[in-house]
């Protein structure tokens, strides 16, 4: 079994050898782009330019005057009324666009998420991936994925239940005090339930992909790797949290002068999608490759 030292370094050689890994996520960009164009356009057809254009001009100036004053002026809030009426009668244009925007960058992402993950499982033991992978394992594990993430993101909203004694006490007129003290305890207990899910189920996507399996066994498969392999899944949570704060930190740095902060977003996009995303993508398959070889009593020197 690698170390989790090994299994970084053994893994930044396969990302190495393999620059190809990171097509997914460069052709993942591009596709939501073209996608937020095409959403784009069908709005301006379907309410109309002169109109999209004074709902626009509205929003721009109401942006503008809030940034000089920092205040909801009177001419603010007449701008803001101008733009809701003129809104108002596309509202469920407006709805409808939200909801295909996010439902098609959502199976998007997935599709490329997935791929990657094949990308990197073959790269990791064969040494090497193309890109017929990435259509492969796209059309194989994209529903099921996305399924399992909704699956999630439901299991997350659940920890609303932390909140609800809060919510009780808010009706009682003489217990003000408990209640934001309940509510503050709840919303605490919610971000630990939360930063808990986001350890315990990183795995689900890999251990969907790689072994093809449907959305409610993929989660309980990742969270079954999690509970087998708690240091490693922490330790490597360590370094995705770390690898996030450090381009943080450096954008910080780069914030204090003007030309930088124009640049500093672009190349933090570029560092993202051609080597932090890959990498990281390449170090969880090869933890769960390892891991998983090791309990089917696999050698892990089948790993290239």
């Amino acid at each position: 079994m690698e170390r989790i030292g090994e299994v970084l370094r053994n893994g930044a050689y396969t990302w190495k050898q393999n620059p190809i890994l990171c097509a997914p996520y460069i052709l993942d960009a591009i596709a939501e782009f073209i996608f937020f164009a095409l959403v784009f356009a069908g709005l301006v057809v379907v309410i109309g330019t002169d109109i999209f254009m004074a709902i626009g001009s509205g929003i721009s100036e109401i942006m503008q005057a809030l940034q000089n004053t920092g205040e909801l002026s009177p001419e603010v809030f007449e701008a803001m009324i101008g733009v809701y009426q003129l809104a108002v009668p596309f509202t469920r244009v407006f709805v409808v666009a939200l909801i295909i925007l996010l439902i098609g960058s959502v199976l998007i992402r997935t599709f490329f998420e997935a791929g990657a993950v094949g990308m990197a499982k073959n790269a990791t033991m064969t040494g090497t991936t193309r890109m017929n992978d990435l259509f492969w394992y796209g059309r194989r594990s994209t529903v099921s994925l996305f399924l399992a993430n909704v699956v999630i993101v439901l299991i997350i909203l659940a920890g609303i239940v932390f909140l609800v004694p809060g919510i009780l006490l808010l009706d009682a007129s003489d217990s003000s005090g408990m209640a934001a003290a309940a509510f503050a305890i709840g919303i605490i207990l919610w971000i630990g339930y939360m930063i808990i899910l986001s350890i315990g189920l990183a795995p689900v996507t890999y251990a969907l992909v790689i072994d093809n399996k449907g959305p409610i066994e993929g989660i309980e498969r990742g969270w079954k790797f999690f509970s087998s392999h708690k240091l490693d899944v922490f330790l490597m949570w360590v370094v995705m949290f770390a690898i996030a704060m450090l381009i943080f930190t450096v954008g910080q740095i780069f914030f204090i002068h003007p030309v930088t902060t124009v640049i500093w977003p672009f190349a933090a996009t570029l560092i993202n999608i051609c080597i932090v995303m890959p990498l990281i993508t390449v170090w969880w398959t090869r933890l769960y490759l390892d891991r998983e070889m090791l309990a089917a009593g696999t050698p892990a020197a089948a790993l290239s």
